[in-house]
């Protein structure tokens, strides 16, 4: 049996990714698919437009075989904490042959070449004397990274500048560390890297339909564009969500139906009393422990202490040439999760070696069961199916629930349906 992993938010899931899955079966020759996607906050630093088990509902029902959480300690990280994090655990299941991912170039090798320069030239002095001027000089770090590598990378630097190239490297780029570590590792111990960690295969699927960021509703809308749409109005007994029959499946388009008002949709703005609770009531040194709030950044927050926030408009006037709209909706997401995610950061930095893994269950087919069986066999990873059964002393585990509680309340909030405790949540079965 062959096995191909993929990493996802499926925010909503739509015929785009409905088209990488069946892709990555067919040219893998896969039998199961194993998804490692975004829980209740996804990585360009928001809420997912609707809770992951809707979401895992829908991916299954789209063709995949097995969805795993990624932590929320890793969903809400950059680019290259959130490629490594998916990563490392796809590769802890050491069954993963293929990793496939959508891009917009589809070419497999020159990313692979793209990543193994950038992993060996982002080691040099030059390198790292050219990153330093160009943030001194005022750009974002994404800004000023691509600059850097401008002359190393040659033709090849304009994949740095499309989303899913630019992840998609970060993946190979992941792979490739973590190769180094285990050839170390195993070096150090004088054993043979070959049956000790299984290695996928790079499979790259070229994106067909709208752009990432395109807002407009085709037969491959972006899910941006989806988003959008679903949140275009307030009076959601208004809004006519038959437009969007064409860039969802039947059961996609369902699941949004009847939950539309109800569980969905959930926008950053829902979250701005709960973020002016959390502004407040932290003090300006417990802002400063969480990740990427600097001296700079906590002047500006400091100003908006005892004023109306909103979610939306804070990200806005706290954005900036070195500031981009995410890194600062990242920020406010982790203080909004404090003092959990400062906990889980500090706990990631300090992970030794006897530190074992674990996965979420977020959803399966039934089909796939054995696959989910052997896996609970592995003294590698901790297989977890019952929330309740988790590590909840492990700082990572305990941020995912309390985010996922967190999203709930949310959504109580705004639409005044059952609240249901993370912890009595069991997995979707399809």
């Amino acid at each position: 049996m062959k096995t191909v992993g993929i990493i996802a938010e499926f925010n909503p899931f739509h015929t785009g990714h409905k088209y990488l899955i069946e892709q990555a079966k067919a040219l893998t020759g896969a039998d199961t698919s194993v998804i490692i996607m975004s829980g209740d906050f996804v990585q360009r630093g928001a809420p997912g437009v609707c809770n992951k088990y809707l979401r895992t509902e829908m991916a299954l029902k789209g063709g995949a075989d097995i969805v795993f959480e990624l932590p929320v300690i890793y969903s809400l990280g950059s680019a290259e904490s959130f490629a490594e994090g998916a990563v490392k655990l796809l590769l802890s299941t050491n069954s993963i042959d293929y990793l496939c991912f959508g891009s917009e170039s589809g070419d497999t090798e020159a990313l692979i070449k793209c990543a193994s320069i950038i992993e060996e030239y982002t080691a040099t002095d030059k390198f790292k004397d050219d990153l330093s001027g160009y943030i001194k000089s005022g750009i974002s770090y994404p800004s000023a990274f691509s600059k850097a590598l401008n002359d190393a990378l040659g033709s090849l630097v304009s994949l740095l500048y499309t989303p899913n190239n630019l992840l998609g490297i970060e993946y190979i780029r992941a792979l490739l560390r973590l190769k180094k570590q285990a050839e170390s590792l195993a070096s150090n111990k004088g054993t043979s890297l070959a049956g000790t960690v299984h290695f996928p295969e790079i499979v790259a699927v070229k994106r067909i339909g709208s752009d990432h960021f395109d807002e407009t509703i085709s037969d491959y809308s972006s899910a941006t564009a989806i988003r959008d749409y679903l949140s275009s109005t307030p009076d959601f007994s208004a809004l006519d969500i038959s437009g969007l029959s064409k860039t969802l499946s039947d059961s996609t388009y369902s699941i949004i139906y009847e939950n539309l008002g109800q569980k969905l949709p959930i926008v950053e703005d829902d979250l701005s009393s709960m973020l002016y609770m959390r502004l407040n009531t932290l003090s300006d040194e417990e802002l400063l422990t969480v990740p990427d709030i600097n001296p700079d950044l906590l002047n500006k927050l400091i100003n908006f202490k005892g004023k109306k926030v909103s979610f939306p408009e804070l990200i806005m006037n706290l954005k900036s040439k070195c500031f981009t709209y995410t890194a600062i909706s990242r920020a406010l997401c982790r203080i909004l999760l404090c003092p959990f995610y400062s906990k889980a950061y500090d706990m990631l930095n300090k992970i030794s070696e006897s530190y074992v893994p674990y996965l979420r269950v977020l959803g399966f087919r039934k089909e796939s069961s054995e696959y989910l069986r052997g896996l609970r066999y592995s003294e590698d990873i901790n297989i977890i199916t019952k929330p309740a059964d988790g590590p909840l002393d492990n700082p990572s585990y305990a941020l995912d629930i309390y985010a996922s509680n967190l999203y709930e309340q949310s959504c109580y909030n705004k639409y005044k349906t059952g609240f249901t405790e993370e912890l009595k949540t069991g997995p979707v079965i399809i």
